[in-house]
């Protein structure tokens, strides 16, 4: 019986030798995967949330005072430039109007008149036959007669303006968002009366960190619509400081596509910034220790073996699944990617990737 447990006990620490063993041969040699550093742009990528605003948005007002007679829309419909929105009552206007052209006939017959008399005393004077004082009261008298001429076709012309402003005439192609009036009510100068909006026109607004303007030149911009995955390229028109407390500008952006937007949508963009070149590295080569710091692990030669070697790098800004490293590697660096969560000082690699 105990030569039976004898032989068990060394069995069972045959088997375990053979673990240990095995155990150290692997801790010797991790097989890993590595990449080259390679020398890239830092780009940042900054997210933004904006909204869609229209630069042509006019709110529209009489410039006479009067009653609303008609009304040839309704709200939200699509006018076009020069169409006729709104009506005032003109008929004191007109009324005006041939009143003033009822005294233009009248300073025009009494301008020709004083033309007639002037020339019977130019006929006179030549005769010697009229004094000259009379003549020059004539002639005097013809003057004022043109005068007051121009003055009441200059207060005709004006009648007429106001006649003309009686209406009120879209300004541009535009959807009426508003209308504050209805038959019958009276409206003074001043008074908003309808709202348009050129929707043909639409821009995106963005507030950007002023970090970001001194590299706009470089600059790219994707925005896309809530609730879609796609992103569509965006181009800047506008960069324009205007909170200073804020430490942000306006960026102001047209879509190269045509989407369906309206004004007050919500919009998402991502601000791409290219700065200098330097080494990056791919996000799953990154350690990042409980003590905040950040590391890499290398893969070196040494004696004709690849070891791993851990650096401790300095991080920057992260796009499309690359990081930028500031400082602790430089280009051409092996840098693990795959194989990396358990290694150890100077422990011996094989690489399944090309050695290169």
């Amino acid at each position: 019986m105990r030569r039976y447990r004898t032989i068990g006990w060394t069995c069972a620490g045959v088997i375990a030798l053979l673990v240990a063993t095995t155990g150290t041969v692997n801790a010797q040699n991790a097989r890993v995967e590595t990449q080259r550093v390679e020398a890239t742009p830092r780009i940042e990528e900054l997210r933004l949330n904006g909204s869609v605003s229209a630069p042509r948005t006019s709110q529209l007002s009489s410039a006479e005072e009067g009653l609303v007679s008609t009304l040839h829309i309704d709200l939200g419909a699509r006018v076009r430039q020069g169409e006729r929105l709104l009506t005032l009552d003109s008929r004191e206007a007109d009324l005006e109007r041939q009143r003033a052209q009822a005294n233009i006939d009248q300073a025009r017959a009494d301008r020709d008149n004083a033309q007639r008399l002037l020339n019977e005393a130019n006929q006179l004077s030549a005769q010697q036959n009229i004094a000259a004082s009379e003549q020059r009261q004539r002639q005097n008298a013809l003057a004022a007669a043109e005068a007051t001429l121009a003055a009441q076709q200059a207060e005709h012309g004006l009648w007429a303006l106001r006649i003309t402003r009686h209406e009120i005439i879209a300004p541009f192609d535009a959807l009426i968002t508003q209308r504050e009036v209805e038959l019958g009510e009276w409206v003074s100068p001043g008074d908003t009366l309808m709202t348009l909006v050129d929707i043909d026109a639409l821009t995106i607004d963005f507030q950007v960190p002023f970090s970001a303007y001194p590299q706009m030149d470089d600059a790219t911009l994707e925005v896309r619509q809530e609730a879609d995955d796609q992103w569509y390229n965006a181009q800047p028109q506008a960069q324009v400081p205007q909170d200073t407390s804020s430490r942000q500008f306006l960026l102001r952006a047209e879509p190269n596509e045509a989407l369906s937007l309206l004004p007050g949508m919500a919009v998402e963009g991502r601000l791409r910034i290219e700065g200098e070149t330097g080494p990056s590295v791919p996000r799953d080569a990154l350690i990042r220790r409980p003590d905040g710091s950040v590391s890499v692990w290398l893969a070196r030669q040494q004696d004709d073996e690849w070891r791993a070697v851990e650096q401790r790098v300095e991080i920057g800004s992260s796009f499309e699944g690359n990081v930028a490293v500031h400082e602790g590697i430089e280009v051409g660096d092996r840098v693990i990617v795959v194989g990396n969560e358990r290694l150890e000082q100077d422990q011996t690699l094989t690489l399944n990737d090309n050695k290169e």
